[in-house]
Protein backbone atom coordinates (compact mmCIF):
# COMPACT_ATOMS: atom_id res chain seq x y z
CA UNK A 1 0.00 0.00 0.00
CA UNK A 2 1.17 3.54 -0.77
CA UNK A 3 -0.53 6.76 0.35
CA UNK A 4 -0.19 10.30 -0.90
CA UNK A 5 0.99 12.96 1.58
CA UNK A 6 -1.85 14.30 3.73
CA UNK A 7 -2.70 17.52 1.84
CA UNK A 8 -2.49 16.04 -1.68
CA UNK A 9 -5.32 16.20 -4.16
CA UNK A 10 -6.56 13.70 -6.69
CA UNK A 11 -9.21 11.12 -7.43
CA UNK A 12 -7.42 8.57 -5.22
CA UNK A 13 -5.35 9.12 -2.11
CA UNK A 14 -3.10 6.15 -2.73
CA UNK A 15 -2.98 2.58 -3.99
CA UNK A 16 -3.21 -0.96 -2.66
CA UNK A 17 -2.08 -4.18 -4.33
CA UNK A 18 -3.84 -7.14 -2.70
CA UNK A 19 -2.60 -10.70 -3.25
CA UNK A 20 -6.00 -12.19 -4.06
CA UNK A 21 -9.64 -11.33 -4.71
CA UNK A 22 -10.71 -12.56 -1.26
CA UNK A 23 -11.48 -9.28 0.48
CA UNK A 24 -11.81 -10.79 3.95
CA UNK A 25 -8.38 -12.45 3.62
CA UNK A 26 -6.71 -9.27 2.35
CA UNK A 27 -8.30 -6.63 4.59
CA UNK A 28 -6.68 -7.40 7.97
CA UNK A 29 -3.20 -6.31 6.82
CA UNK A 30 -4.61 -3.23 5.05
CA UNK A 31 -6.71 -2.26 8.07
CA UNK A 32 -3.72 -2.62 10.38
CA UNK A 33 -1.53 -0.42 8.18
CA UNK A 34 -4.23 2.22 7.66
CA UNK A 35 -5.42 2.39 11.26
CA UNK A 36 -1.84 2.96 12.47
CA UNK A 37 -1.58 6.02 10.24
CA UNK A 38 -5.15 7.30 10.19
CA UNK A 39 -6.97 6.00 13.25
CA UNK A 40 -9.95 3.66 13.55
CA UNK A 41 -11.76 2.60 10.37
CA UNK A 42 -15.54 2.41 10.37
CA UNK A 43 -16.55 1.31 6.86
CA UNK A 44 -15.21 0.06 3.53
CA UNK A 45 -17.22 0.38 0.34
CA UNK A 46 -16.24 -1.79 -2.61
CA UNK A 47 -17.51 -3.03 -5.97
CA UNK A 48 -18.63 -6.62 -5.43
CA UNK A 49 -17.81 -7.62 -9.02
CA UNK A 50 -14.08 -7.44 -8.35
CA UNK A 51 -14.13 -9.53 -5.17
CA UNK A 52 -15.20 -12.95 -3.93
CA UNK A 53 -18.38 -12.83 -1.80
CA UNK A 54 -17.74 -11.14 1.57
CA UNK A 55 -19.70 -10.75 4.81
CA UNK A 56 -21.28 -7.44 5.80
CA UNK A 57 -18.58 -6.75 8.41
CA UNK A 58 -15.15 -7.78 9.65
CA UNK A 59 -13.70 -7.58 13.15
CA UNK A 60 -10.49 -5.60 13.48
CA UNK A 61 -8.58 -4.46 16.58
CA UNK A 62 -11.56 -4.89 18.87
CA UNK A 63 -14.08 -3.11 16.67
CA UNK A 64 -16.32 -3.97 13.74
CA UNK A 65 -15.65 -2.55 10.28
CA UNK A 66 -18.71 -2.50 8.03
CA UNK A 67 -18.23 -3.85 4.51
CA UNK A 68 -20.63 -2.45 1.91
CA UNK A 69 -20.77 -3.22 -1.76
CA UNK A 70 -22.04 -0.58 -4.12
CA UNK A 71 -22.60 -0.44 -7.85
CA UNK A 72 -21.59 3.26 -7.65
CA UNK A 73 -18.09 2.32 -6.45
CA UNK A 74 -15.46 1.97 -9.18
CA UNK A 75 -14.33 -1.64 -9.60
CA UNK A 76 -10.73 -0.53 -9.14
CA UNK A 77 -11.16 1.40 -5.88
CA UNK A 78 -12.05 1.03 -2.21
CA UNK A 79 -13.67 3.88 -0.28
CA UNK A 80 -12.56 3.79 3.36
CA UNK A 81 -14.15 5.97 6.04
CA UNK A 82 -13.24 6.76 9.61
CA UNK A 83 -14.27 9.43 12.10
CA UNK A 84 -10.77 10.95 12.40
CA UNK A 85 -9.87 11.14 8.70
CA UNK A 86 -13.16 11.22 6.80
CA UNK A 87 -13.14 9.43 3.47
CA UNK A 88 -10.12 7.91 1.71
CA UNK A 89 -10.22 6.36 -1.76
CA UNK A 90 -7.57 3.80 -2.68
CA UNK A 91 -6.84 2.51 -6.15
CA UNK A 92 -6.92 -1.29 -6.12
CA UNK A 93 -4.26 -2.73 -8.39
CA UNK A 94 -5.61 -6.10 -9.58
CA UNK A 95 -4.02 -8.98 -7.63
CA UNK A 96 -2.45 -10.81 -10.54
CA UNK A 97 -0.85 -7.73 -12.10
CA UNK A 98 2.76 -8.01 -13.26
CA UNK A 99 5.00 -6.69 -10.44
CA UNK A 100 6.67 -4.05 -12.63
CA UNK A 101 3.27 -2.77 -13.76
CA UNK A 102 1.92 -2.85 -10.18
CA UNK A 103 4.90 -0.88 -8.89
CA UNK A 104 4.61 1.77 -11.60
CA UNK A 105 0.87 2.12 -10.99
CA UNK A 106 1.22 2.39 -7.22
CA UNK A 107 4.01 4.96 -7.39
CA UNK A 108 1.99 7.11 -9.79
CA UNK A 109 -1.17 6.85 -7.66
CA UNK A 110 0.77 7.91 -4.55
CA UNK A 111 2.36 10.92 -6.27
CA UNK A 112 1.20 14.15 -4.59
CA UNK A 113 0.57 15.85 -7.94
CA UNK A 114 -1.32 13.01 -9.62
CA UNK A 115 -5.00 13.68 -10.29
CA UNK A 116 -5.70 10.71 -12.58
CA UNK A 117 -8.80 8.53 -12.31
CA UNK A 118 -8.48 4.85 -11.41
CA UNK A 119 -8.76 3.78 -15.06
CA UNK A 120 -6.18 6.37 -16.13
CA UNK A 121 -3.81 5.20 -13.39
CA UNK A 122 -4.00 1.60 -14.52
CA UNK A 123 -3.25 2.72 -18.11
CA UNK A 124 -0.37 4.99 -16.97
CA UNK A 125 1.12 2.11 -14.98
CA UNK A 126 1.01 -0.14 -18.03
CA UNK A 127 2.76 2.51 -20.14
CA UNK A 128 5.44 3.18 -17.50
CA UNK A 129 6.04 -0.55 -17.02
CA UNK A 130 6.53 -0.96 -20.77
CA UNK A 131 8.98 1.97 -20.75
CA UNK A 132 10.93 0.37 -17.89
CA UNK A 133 11.08 -2.96 -19.74
CA UNK A 134 12.35 -1.24 -22.89
CA UNK A 135 14.98 0.64 -20.88
CA UNK A 136 16.20 -2.61 -19.31
CA UNK A 137 16.35 -4.30 -22.71
CA UNK A 138 18.27 -1.34 -24.14
CA UNK A 139 20.74 -1.47 -21.26
CA UNK A 140 21.28 -5.22 -21.70
CA UNK A 141 21.80 -4.78 -25.43
CA UNK A 142 24.24 -1.91 -24.87
CA UNK A 143 26.23 -3.97 -22.36
CA UNK A 144 26.25 -7.05 -24.60
CA UNK A 145 27.63 -4.93 -27.45
CA UNK A 146 30.55 -3.67 -25.39
CA UNK A 147 29.02 -0.99 -23.20
CA UNK A 148 30.96 2.11 -22.26
CA UNK A 149 34.57 2.72 -23.20
CA UNK A 150 37.07 1.55 -20.63
CA UNK A 151 38.97 4.10 -18.57
CA UNK A 152 42.34 3.78 -16.87
CA UNK A 153 42.04 1.69 -13.77
CA UNK A 154 38.99 -0.22 -15.04
CA UNK A 155 39.32 -4.01 -14.88
CA UNK A 156 40.25 -5.60 -18.20
CA UNK A 157 37.51 -6.78 -20.54
CA UNK A 158 36.88 -10.54 -20.66
CA UNK A 159 39.00 -12.32 -23.28
CA UNK A 160 37.48 -12.90 -26.72
CA UNK A 161 37.37 -16.25 -28.42
CA UNK A 162 40.15 -17.03 -30.85
CA UNK A 163 39.34 -15.76 -34.31
CA UNK A 164 36.92 -13.08 -33.10
CA UNK A 165 37.55 -9.50 -34.10
CA UNK A 166 34.98 -6.88 -33.09
CA UNK A 167 32.53 -9.66 -32.23
CA UNK A 168 32.63 -11.13 -35.75
CA UNK A 169 33.80 -14.71 -36.24
CA UNK A 170 36.11 -14.90 -39.27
Amino acid sequence: MRLKPAQSRGFVQGAWWPRSTHLTDELPALLTALSRRLGPIDRIVYDENGWAPAPSSIDHAGSTVALRHSSDQSSNTLAITGEKFGRLVLLVVPPYTDPILAYATMMTAASPRDVSTADELLAIGAREAADRRLALLAQHRWESEGGALRHRGDPPAPPRRTGDRDGVRR
